[in-house]
């Protein structure tokens, strides 16, 4: 596939992208000693082949995982095990959200679904658009953005929505509608999203308004903002993205990749994991400097989500908590990032 055409296509979303791409991923042989020393990643879960993981979100002990044909797993360790929850239907659910004592799943055809007494039921979207995120916070405001500008808002929780339609022609002198991937919603209301050619965009006002904040040329498929205000995004042709106000300015890092990255997670100790197609990148210094896995596991597959999880180790000194990192992708995969 050319990758100069990816940030081009019109109507095909993350899915179809990852489908063509993953045509292209081509086993390479390596000696069982090299692959025991570059190993990083410990399977946890795996589905059937052609399973899928698209999403996965985990706050402390409890999370969920998020695929196609209407997967949903639930972990209440961690993300250590994962068990199959009913979703109710048979679309690839894309995007988690969790914020508070709200959950909810989207994905394909305007998908919205809330979880009420610990069962998923639909949301109201009166929308058919791919939504590819969703994030919502403890107060039930929630924003779900997809294909073609397609941007959703929801104030109760996600059991009903409202769309927000921008004035593309104000950033473009084409019009052109954007795919956006990513989506931030804090607790004071503000609202950053992420989306094609580099787009960050901004709302103060809980997503009344929006500014444009960033833009380029590449896409930008995913997000992670931390709570003191920096950040990182990620996306194609190895793009990662730093930002240390809250997502207002941002500055390109090196991240000595030319892969499509598709998940991002950061630590305020300056952690980064980045996932993606036959790639798996990690910095310890907050991206001044990137080392890209080798594991065949990784060179051979591909990730979407990443996400944290603490899992509780218990010892004759009492219990432990370690915070884990997960990523998910082909075949319905749950892994563990090995320190």
């Amino acid at each position: 596939m050319d990758k100069s055409n990816f940030k081009k296509r019109r109507g095909a979303g993350l899915i179809s992208g990852l489908t063509l791409l993953l045509a292209s991923a081509m086993p390479l042989a390596v000696t069982a000693a090299d692959e025991a020393a570059a190993k990083q990643l410990e399977i946890v879960q795996k589905g059937i082949p052609h399973d899928a993981i698209f999403g996965i979100n985990i706050v402390g002990k409890n999370g969920y995982a998020s695929g196609g044909a209407g997967y949903i797993l639930e972990t209440k360790d961690g993300g250590s095990t994962w068990a199959k929850m009913e979703s109710g239907t048979q679309v690839s659910l894309l995007g988690i959200g969790i914020g508070g004592d709200h959950r909810i799943v989207v994905g394909q055809q305007g998908t919205v679904l809330i979880q009420k007494d610990g069962k998923w039921v639909a949301g109201k979207s009166n929308s058919d658009k791919r939504l590819l995120n969703v994030d919502v916070n403890a107060a039930g405001l929630a924003v779900a953005v997809g294909e073609f500008g397609t941007i959703l808002r929801s104030k109760d929780g996600g059991a009903t929505w409202e769309p927000k339609v921008l004035d593309w022609a104000s950033y473009r002198d084409d019009g052109y509608e954007p795919h956006i991937y990513s989506v931030d919603v804090q607790d004071n209301g503000r609202i950053v999203l992420g989306a094609e050619f580099a787009y960050v965009l901004v709302s103060e006002d809980g997503g009344e308004t929006f500014t444009l904040a960033n833009k380029g040329e590449k896409s930008i498929f995913a997000m992670h903002l931390l709570p003191d205000g920096s950040g990182y995004a990620a996306g194609q042709e190895g793009l990662v993205m730093k930002t240390s106000d809250n997502g207002s300015t941002w500055t390109t890092l090196k991240s000595g990749s030319n892969a499509n990255l598709f998940g991002i997670w950061a630590s305020a100790q300056g952690e980064i994991v980045a996932t993606g197609m036959r790639a798996l990148l990690r910095s310890s210094d907050g991206g001044s400097t990137f080392t890209s896995s080798t594991d065949q596991e990784v060179v051979r597959n591909w990730f979407v989500p990443v996400a944290m999880g603490e899992v509780e180790t218990k010892g004759d000194a009492g219990a432990l908590v370690q915070q884990v990192v997960y990523v998910g992708g082909h075949d319905g995969v749950i892994a563990r990032v090995l320190r």
